[in-house]
């Protein structure tokens, strides 16, 4: 895979280079430009799979130079770097074939992404062989992916071939199979086309991979609200299978062929909207902008009761916690998608954090991104609620070491953990073992890695976080039930192992 970058600001250029080389060795940086005219030979020279590019640059800019890039028939993927965000830009740019967007300053995540989902576009599309060339599915996914615009030949085959003029008004069904997607596609497929088949209306389809949405083209019908009305009541009102519940429909009516692209873009991102109207509802645009929404409460009682469950370690009650969090959305009220994913992400930060701070969680192989990932990115309440179900699973009492620790050691931890409110000491245990001071020291140090006095500390400090974050009493409470006669001598070693007051720490988990 080749690319072209051309970027006037030569800090941003030799960054992607960078970037680029580090991130995606096997693309090769065919060639940069600082400027639309230099750009466009660049581009005629190497002919590339991929230019990255400015919008706003000196002697062309980059809707000119792209313009007559696609005038000498060549059709690069593009992604658009830009700082002008207006409407004006974008709508002249997805006419133009544009792939992605980015807007300035780059942010390296969303650079990667995207780079990344170019790539699996690409694979995709050499999947596609010749003998399809005159197929109207791939002249569909041509569009979608931004392959190749209607032309004045491409126009007159779709209309002497398929009846689809410039001026045909096309319905557009967006069907997002989220997880189902490889497995359940072909039976999705052969559902709707019979369904569609009993309709009497012209169709195809086309799988956009990487979204993992199959797109319906349908056309030769009455009205969009026939349609709609009849798609309604024929799939989303009748009963439907658990696997259904994580599909989402959505719809829009385009004219042309040309504007397909475009219509599925403008529709993706509202697909999530079944989050909070349900999964009973087709997402019709331009209709969906049209919904009033509440403001959005965060449940902060239902996160507290999950700390408290957390820190006792009470893997039922966390489960039941996160049921009644997702429950708490599904109350008959319109919130925004956007700030009810917030709240997902919330709480699950929220426990990951407190099962960390009280060590009942392997932290470090929580895959943090993947689990972001998944919150953001889905568009229906059921896989926001398989998001919520992940981090449950991973929460246990540690038991490292276990196999390697002496007899007369796990006596003296059991001990530490039934008295260490009393203030018990490494005399008083070693005594009732009948072991002498110094030899159940010795291998308390040797077995657990830690003298007993940073062990007790360490655990007396581990409830006292407990009951910082799982309960309301008070500093002093908290210093007697840990061990502590002094709570000022208690707030003292918190803040030195810890770096925060204890009224510090219980408001930063608040």
């Amino acid at each position: 895979m080749k690319a072209v970058v051309v970027e006037d600001e030569i800090l941003i250029r030799e960054g992607l280079c960078r970037l680029m080389e580090k991130m995606f060795p096997e693309i090769e940086i065919a060639a940069v430009a600082g400027n639309g005219k230099e750009g466009l030979e660049s581009i005629i020279l190497h002919q590339p799979d991929l230019v990255i590019m400015d919008i706003k640059m000196p002697v062309m800019d980059g809707l000119l130079m792209l313009t007559n890039v696609q005038e000498h028939g060549l059709y690069p993927k593009v992604i658009v770097l830009t700082a002008y965000s207006e409407f004006s830009y974008a709508q002249q740019a997805v006419r133009l074939g544009v792939s992605d967007f980015i807007v300035k300053p780059v942010v390296v995540q969303e650079f990667v992404q995207t780079i990344r989902k170019i790539q699996s576009i690409c694979e995709q599309e050499k999947k596609r062989t010749p003998e399809t060339m005159g197929n109207l599915e791939y002249i569909l996914s041509g569009f979608l992916y931004g392959v190749s615009v209607p032309d004045a030949q491409m126009e007159e085959f779709l209309e002497k071939k398929y009846g689809i003029s410039p001026d045909t008004p096309l319905m557009e069904l967006l069907v997002y199979m989220g997880g189902h997607f490889e497995k359940g596609r072909e039976r999705k497929r052969y559902e709707l086309s019979r369904l569609l088949e009993q309709k009497e209306v012209s169709y195809c389809m086309a799988d956009m991979e990487y979204d993992r949405v199959i797109v319906v083209l349908i056309y030769g019908y009455h009205s969009r609200q026939e349609i709609e009305r009849w798609f309604q009541n024929r799939i989303l009102l009748q009963k439907r299978e658990e696997s259904e519940q994580e599909i989402s429909y959505g719809m829009l009516e385009v004219t042309g062929a040309e504007a397909v692209r475009e219509g599925y873009q403008k529709l993706l991102p509202y697909m999530d909207w079944n989050i909070v109207l349900g999964d009973d509802v087709l997402i019709s645009y331009p209709k969906i902008l049209d919904i009033q929404t509440e403001i959005c409460i965060y449940p902060a009682e239902l996160e507290n009761q999950m700390k408290i469950a957390v820190c006792a370690r009470e893997q039922d009650k966390i489960r039941e916690t996160v049921q009644r969090f997702h429950c708490y959305f599904r109350n008959g009220r319109v919130y925004s998608p956007k700030e009810v994913k917030e709240s997902y992400v919330r709480f699950q930060w929220a426990m990951l954090n407190t099962a960390k701070e009280v060590g009942c969680i392997d932290y470090q192989n929580i895959d943090q991104k993947k689990l972001l990932s998944r919150i953001t990115g889905a568009k229906t309440a059921r896989e926001l609620l398989k998001a919520c179900e992940i981090l449950p699973g991973c929460i246990s009492v540690p038991a490292k070491g276990a196999e390697a620790v002496s007899l007369a050691v796990k006596k003296a931890q059991s001990m530490i953990h039934e008295f260490y409110a009393d203030g018990i000491t490494l005399s008083e245990i070693a005594d009732r073992l009948n072991l002498t001071q110094e030899y159940l020291g010795t291998q308390f140090h040797k077995e657990l890695g830690q003298t007993f006095s940073a062990y007790i500390r360490n655990y007396r400090l581990a409830k006292a976080k407990e009951l910082l974050i799982g309960t309301r009493l008070k500093q002093y409470e908290i210093a007697h039930k840990t061990g502590y006669s002094d709570a000022k001598y208690f707030a003292r070693v918190f803040k030195e192992s810890v770096g925060l007051s204890p009224a510090e720490y219980r408001k930063s988990h608040r």
